[in-house]
């Protein structure tokens, strides 16, 4: 039983390797990901464009409106001085003039909506500018910090690599090749005790001829339930 006890020390090893493996890996993740600064970068450009858009938007109406009541005054000029005595081209000017003026109110209509509308991507874009700048300055903080808990486990876990090597030294190979094995399918559980008769990987009871097969063995037993390797004290 004392290879299952060596390899049970060794898993303990590779279990506090497997939790720096993957401090390390999320660590990694949170870095790459930089705060979430590139996607707030995308979301600002895009706000600066829609703001962009709908300012020149606003500004089209409004010169619209201008040049439409320009042309509405000249019209009505004519109109109404007299000097226009053909009933023809008078109704011809009378005609246009009620295009130009129903022109003038669906231009009009607009005017309030579209400067909302530019205000409000105005805003949108001033609030990401300032969250934008807030992130960056939390981000430089924050990422001195990341990076240095990197390197902190970093070296931990080639520590604790280096002690695995030494811990498995004088462990059958074979004996490592099945827990190797075992390690992955079991959820990184390969070695369980047994207390009171019961595995503790499948907490089913064994028979007690079993038992005694374990505490007698010279090699690995595995559990006949689980196929976990056992050990008993």
């Amino acid at each position: 039983m004392s290879n299952a006890r060596a390899l049970l020390d060794l898993q303990e090893t590779d279990q506090q390797l497997a939790l720096r493996r993957r401090a390390y890996r999320q660590l990694c993740e949170e870095l790459d990901s930089e705060g979430g600064i590139p996607e707030l970068k995308k979301a600002l450009e895009r706000a600066r464009v829609a703001e962009l858009e709908l300012k020149v938007e606003a500004a089209r109406n409004d010169a619209e409106v201008v040049d439409l009541k320009e042309k509405v005054a000249k019209l009505e000029e004519r109109l109404y001085s007299g000097a226009i005595t053909n009933v023809r081209e008078l109704t011809a000017i009378e005609t246009e003039h009620n295009t130009v003026r129903r022109e003038l109110a669906r231009a009009d209509e607009a005017v309030a909506p579209s400067r909302l509308a530019a205000e409000e991507a105005e805003a949108t874009h001033n609030r990401l500018k300032q969250e934008l700048a807030d992130r960056e300055k939390e981000w430089t903080t924050r990422s001195k910090m990341l990076r240095k808990k990197r390197a902190r486990v970093g070296s931990e876990y080639k520590q604790i690599g280096a002690e695995r090597e030494s811990a498995s030294v004088g462990i059958p190979a074979t004996d490592i090749e099945i827990y190797n094995a075992l390690l992955p399918r079991m959820n990184g559980v390969a070695v369980v005790k047994v207390d009171r008769g019961v595995c503790q990987g499948c907490r089913v009871r064994l028979p007690m001829g079993e038992i005694a097969r374990i505490q007698n063995a010279t090699g690995l037993v595995n559990c006949s339930s689980c196929g976990r390797i056992l050990l008993t004290e």
